[in-house]
């Protein structure tokens, strides 16, 4: 459907110029290609349209898969987290900043490399407020790491919460959200 509309519209365009080269004839106003030309605009408009509906429509497939991905990876880090929580108070601090580590690595980083595909799956206004329950995380997470590794069990116990109640937000605007989108795709 995309080519078809980009190859209507290409084929309009091409016909539209070159009809539009034709001089009228001596002693009239209108060249008598002006139909043809007239059918060659409606033919581009048409691939246009049908460019631009089979493009939103890639979109919405599209926004709903990174959505439900970025869903996915919060949910798996928030069990994660709650099973790190369970084993925090017997983890020194070299093992707390592997696990950390591998939260980061695995979980985190990777919503942040979808940033740009969250901003366009919500919108500005929607996507922010996931990001910026996700940067929150991931700060605080640094913060824990950087806890860890200087010995300051006290920053890590009052600290760690805080990461789990963001990383829950994000997790819950970003499924109240999908599910929005997914009512929005089915009407």
């Amino acid at each position: 459907m995309r080519i078809l509309g980009l190859l209507l519209f290409l084929i309009g365009i091409v016909l539209a110029l070159i009809s539009a080269a034709k001089l009228p004839v001596c002693n009239t106003n209108w060249s008598d290609i002006l139909p043809f030309y007239g059918l060659a605009i409606l033919l581009a408009f048409v691939g246009l349209l049908l460019y631009r509906q089979s493009q939103s429509l890639n979109n919405l497939t599209y926004n709903s898969s990174t959505i439900l991905c970025i869903v996915k990876l919060l949910l798996e880090l928030i069990v994660e987290m709650d099973k790190l929580e369970a084993e925090i108070f017997q983890l020194d601090e070299t093992e707390l900043a592997q696990r950390i580590n591998i939260l980061l690595n695995k979980y985190v980083l990777p919503c942040n490399a979808a940033r740009q595909e969250i901003i366009e799956s919500l919108g500005n206004y929607k996507g922010s407020e996931v990001l910026i329950a996700i940067a929150q995380g991931e700060r605080l997470l640094n913060r824990v790491w950087s806890a860890a590794s200087d010995g300051n069990t006290q920053e890590i116990y009052r600290v760690y919460p805080k990461i789990q109640y963001n990383f829950k937000e994000a997790y819950l605007k970003c499924l109240n959200y999908q599910t929005n989108l997914l009512i929005f795709q089915k009407e």
